[in-house]
């Protein structure tokens, strides 16, 4: 069944359509929701807040596949917010780096983690500039490892079809990936300079 076929099914009481639906998105949800929050714990809550006001206001969405995740996806960002509201008034539960940690001499480079970090976060900046039909369409294929065969099914069109739009999302995702690499590398130039310029000894010249 098409999202859209499942959707009203839904409405309609069909609770294995529901269940259909609800595992369908699910993953999409949790990735997203982990991104913004980076704690598996919070991602969690998150998840599930979004998957019952999906189950909510189900009779108020569009039956179009791109329109629910592109719905989903809103949800995700205003829970993941409350999220951080939540933490920030709440110090005591944040992990916070205050200060330098002791290390072994046997641990591996610290600027590891924070490169994959900026990594996911230019990823996902790069998914939010798609149009809502090919970000849909590229993260089925790539990030739930869908067949063009099943992701055709899921819109109800021609495999076709899917794969003109995954072509295009392709390019798109490439273009615009480049243009966010050569501005992340352009603002780390800029921190570095601004660092060395701040650090640079005064030198009195000479009467």
């Amino acid at each position: 069944m098409t999202d859209a076929e499942l959707l009203v099914a839904a409405r309609g009481g069909d609770a294995e359509a529901w269940k259909t639906l609800y595992q369908r998105y699910l993953p999409s949800v949790w990735r997203q929701a982990y991104a913004l929050v980076a704690d598996e714990h919070a991602a969690e809550d998150v998840t599930s807040e979004t998957m019952l006001a999906l189950l909510e206001g189900i009779d108020r969405l569009e039956s179009d596949a791109p329109k629910i995740a592109g719905w989903l996806r809103t949800v995700v960002k205003c829970k993941a917010a409350d999220h951080h509201r939540k933490a920030y008034r709440s110090r005591d539960k944040l992990n916070l780096a205050a200060g330098p940690t002791e290390t072994s001499c046997g641990e591996s480079d610290p600027s590891g983690p924070l490169e994959i970090e900026e990594t996911r976060c230019q990823v996902l900046q790069v998914l939010e500039g798609l149009p809502e039909r090919q970000r849909a369409i590229l993260e089925w294929k790539y990030l739930d490892a869908l067949r063009v065969r099943e992701i055709a099914e899921r819109l109800g069109e021609t495999e076709k079809a899917v794969e003109t739009v995954l072509y295009r999302a392709r390019r798109e995702f490439r273009r615009l990936y480049e243009l966010e690499e050569s501005s992340q590398s352009g603002a780390r130039f800029r921190r570095a300079a601004g660092v060395e310029q701040a650090t640079q000894p005064d030198v009195p010249h000479e009467s």
